[in-house]
């Protein structure tokens, strides 16, 4: 026997392996074998700079699930390091969801001390099964989950599968957009199932409609590609795209996140929202817009017509028009961290039966200016006539002041025309002699309400309907083109009530 450094190999010569009985001489052999194996270099790479390389960066289960079932997708990890690398352990981010792992016959999570040789490589399985009935709360429309690796730092691969039993848009992915074209025609979204927008969408050289009824969930986040780094989930209705969604009170067209867990159900700012840049008859009828950054855009030279629509929960404004036109009647407008509604950069605006709720102390219900900064300190800015004609709306808050003005250029008196008839509003600094002084001369038969005075039903459970008491009841102006508020219920002929909802006893 020769011992060399701790490695012992046994040594004999053939004539005494002859007189071996081949049991033993297997044996030996086999130990000769295991011996030397153990004697191989053992080091592994333990640098704090590990790196290991993935086949893909997002592992993603395209098939769209319309019973119970299970699918398996791998995805490889590369070493390419030359020396050997121990992954000390390897499981999901939530063991106990709908995903499991396999990888070197091991699937007890965690997967531990797995080496992958110098420059190779190992897969890992991953095995799903869904149940695309199940509630959203256990099965979203989007699931997603980590795969977590250690080595001497932390790694992880996204996976992604479609939970739901719904229509999926071809080819969208988060980080990217699908295109929904139909040579100037016609794409009506009628099936039953609802429609999950996975990424964003460009509608152009199309007409999408939404029949009533109609529900679109959209899965918002984080984007970084060639493009940058922007806020996912947004629906853009391009130059020579029109969006015409149709809903009715009984069944509202629906868009909002993906998200259904009541934790998310009043969370601001889960996708990006809705942006037209369209000139043409972009109509919402009876729509619910929730959860996003901005609920709808309306971009220089676009239009939009909205009615009996509530917009709300939103990060940035509830509606935002810039240099555009916009005719909103009988909405609701609520629960935005911005302003609620937001004019900017001039337009033409006509509210007419709406009410605009602010939460926040920073912000107003409505604001306005005529210009668009060029800079940081708007040092240099770009000026545009605005009209804003209010009627017979809500502006209320908590601020003393729920209506705000800016006109860059005070003395020219032109282009920031504004009138406010049968409003109830809250109006205190703006009216300050370096401000808007003469504001009440664009004012007719309105109400500057203060906190004592009563308007809703309960703002903190986000009734909006008007109270008993309410200041509001019975000081509207009636519009004949308007005999229904916005749940279709008949307004006083006579003397209807001021806001989207009419008083009901």
């Amino acid at each position: 026997m020769l011992f060399v450094g701790h490695c012992a190999l046994f040594l004999t010569t053939c004539d005494s392996m002859i007189k071996m009985p081949y049991t033993v001489i297997g044996f030996v052999l086999l130990s000769i074998v295991i011996l030397a194996t153990s004697c191989m270099d053992d080091n592994f790479y333990e640098g704090d700079d590990i790196s290991l390389r993935f086949e893909v960066d997002t592992l993603r289960f395209d098939t769209v699930f319309t019973t119970v079932g299970t699918i398996t997708r791998s995805v490889k990890v590369f070493n390419d390091l030359d020396e050997r690398i121990n992954i000390e352990s390897i499981t999901l981010a939530d063991p106990e969801g709908p995903f499991r792992l396999n990888s070197q016959g091991f699937n007890s999570l965690p997967i531990q001390d797995i080496v992958i040789q110098p420059n190779d490589s190992i897969y890992i399985f991953v095995e799903a099964t869904i149940d695309p009935d199940a509630p959203v709360s256990i099965s979203p429309f989007i699931l997603e989950e980590q795969i977590l690796l250690t080595t001497t730092n932390e790694q992880s691969i996204q996976i992604e599968a479609f939970g739901q039993n719904a229509n999926y848009l071809e080819n969208a992915r988060t980080g990217s957009f699908s295109l929904l074209s139909c040579d100037f025609e016609e794409v009506t979204w009628d099936d039953p199932k609802p429609y999950v927008i996975y990424g964003s969408l460009l509608i152009d050289s199309c007409t999408l409609v939404l029949p009533a009824g109609t529900e679109i969930y959209v899965h918002g986040g984080i984007a970084n590609n060639a493009l940058g780094v922007y806020n996912d989930g947004l629906i853009v209705v391009g130059n020579n795209g029109t969006i015409q969604s149709n809903g009715t009170a009984e069944l509202p067209v629906r868009i909002q996140t993906d998200r259904l867990e009541e934790s998310f159900q009043d969370d601001p700012g889960q996708w990006a929202g809705i942006l037209l840049t369209s000139d043409n008859e972009n109509r919402f009828d009876h729509t619910d817009i929730f959860h996003s950054i901005v609920g709808i855009r309306v971009d220089s030279a676009a239009n939009a017509e909205i009615h009996n629509c509530e917009i709300a929960f939103n990060s940035g404004n509830a509606l935002l028009g810039v240099h555009s036109t916009i005719h909103a009647t009988n909405s609701l407008f609520h629960s935005s961290l911005s302003h609620g509604v937001n004019l900017v950069h001039g337009g033409d605006y006509q509210l007419e039966y709406c009410t605009v709720y602010n939460e926040s102390s920073q912000t107003h219900a409505l604001n306005m200016n005529n210009f668009l900064c060029l800079d940081q300190f708007c040092q240099q800015a770009l000026k545009n006539p605005l009209n804003g004609i209010f009627r017979n709306c809500i502006f209320g808050g908590f601020n003393s002041d729920e209506v705000w003005l800016d006109d860059i250029d005070p003395d020219d008196n032109n282009d920031l025309q504004y009138f406010f008839d049968h409003c109830v509003f809250r109006i205190d600094e703006l009216i300050d002699p370096n401000l808007f002084p003469n504001f009440f001369e664009n004012v007719s038969n309105s109400i500057n309400y203060d906190a004592n005075d009563t308007l809703f039903l309960d703002v903190d459970s986000l009734f909006f309907q008007l109270d008993t008491m309410s200041i509001a009841r019975d000081v509207a102006t009636p519009i004949s083109a308007l005999p229904l508020d916005k749940v279709d219920f008949i307004r006083s002929t006579s003397s209807p009530d001021v806001g989207c909802f009419e008083f009901v006893d």
